[in-house]
């Protein structure tokens, strides 16, 4: 069974940390104001579709350490990790619905609604910062 790659696993979460850092500082304006400016709304849609995808890479690799098929999913990488006891299956549940967003966000399926995204993004801020907390931790254990 091959371990886990901690070098790559520091590096994106160093990653995901600065992304979480300027999603957090985005977030922190009012509706009116995210709405008015294309700027921030295009740079919180980059930044929801980076830091899902660099979460799904973590986990793959989590995935591919456990011996385990790989996920075929965004979606499912998140499922995967809680099967394989690294998240808990209420913070599973929340990460995977976020992949949802991601790929509408990315592939214009509908009209994006921009209150719908400003409105998500301190829970969207929160349960990743969780998910970063959890993985480091977990990468910390002796």
């Amino acid at each position: 069974m091959p371990s886990l790659n901690k070098i790559l696993l520091t590096y994106k979460l160093g990653d995901l940390q600065q992304y979480l850092g300027e999603i957090e500082t985005l977030a922190s304006v009012d509706l009116k104001t995210y709405q008015a400016d294309f700027v921030k709304r295009h740079a919180v849609e980059k930044l929801i579709e980076l830091i899902v995808e660099i979460a799904s890479d973590i986990n793959r690799e989590f995935i591919n350490a456990s011996g385990r098929e790989p996920a075929t999913t965004y979606f499912s990488t998140f499922e995967e990790m809680g099967e394989i006891g690294v998240l808990p299956k209420a913070l599973v549940t929340k990460l995977a619905q976020t992949t949802g967003l991601r790929n509408r966000l990315i592939h214009g399926y509908e009209k994006i609604d921009h209150q719908i995204v400003f409105q998500g993004l301190k829970p969207f801020v929160r349960d990743y910062k969780q998910y970063f907390v959890m993985i480091s931790d977990y990468l910390n254990k002796p």
